[in-house]
């Protein structure tokens, strides 16, 4: 009897020992999860997705934040050919459309938004017929990329260029620019009806 006692109390003390073992295992595995800014460091995206389609069954993943502030190398470059600044100065230019992967609501930071570009290489952001930002711009001619440096986010990067006409379609997809969006700019020629 004396010893199912003992074997008993033994079997209790090494479990008891076992689960401390394992409690202390557990915390010390527990894994750090990084910051978006951390995940970020490094890798050439807009935004770095580790879920996949969590919002709805069909969808994708929606990441709905401002782009990165880039500072954008408006300077290094020679100044815009006569001819592009012609063209860009001519005129009104609205950011109707944007599309971006990863946010497929981007269009509604773009839709309200004007640009008029003037032959000083300096535009303003408008909305509803009121400046809400200034910046400065330039063209890059070998890359076919417009540069704009303001404090608006969605506006402020570099851009590849497609145009046909008056309307130009921006692509974020530059050695600057790693957002993805596509905006299309239409310019027109008289002053909006705000």
């Amino acid at each position: 009897m004396r010893i199912n006692i003992i074997l008993g109390i033994i079997v209790v003390a090494v479990g008891i020992l076992t689960c401390k073992n394992l409690q202390k295992t557990k915390t010390s595995e527990t894994p750090v999860v990084p910051t978006p800014e951390e995940k970020q460091l490094g890798l050439r995206a807009s935004h770095v997705i580790d879920e996949e389609r969590p919002d709805t069954v069909q969808g994708t993943y929606q990441v709905r934040q401002a782009p990165k502030m880039v500072q954008v190398p408006v300077d290094v470059l020679p100044p815009a050919s006569a001819s592009k600044k012609a063209f860009l100065s001519t005129g009104w230019w609205h950011l109707n459309m944007a599309y971006q992967p990863s946010d497929t609501t981007i269009h509604h930071n773009y839709q309200q938004k004007w640009l008029q570009f003037r032959e000083d290489q300096t535009f303003d952001v408008l909305i509803k017929g009121k400046v809400v930002d200034t910046g400065r711009w330039n063209f890059d001619q070998t890359h076919n990329e417009i540069l704009l440096s303001c404090k608006d986010p969605y506006i402020n990067n570099s851009w590849g260029v497609q145009e046909k006409g008056f309307v130009m379609i921006w692509k974020g997809n530059t050695s600057l620019n790693v957002t993805g969006i596509q905006v299309r700019v239409v310019g027109q020629r008289e002053t909006p009806k705000w």
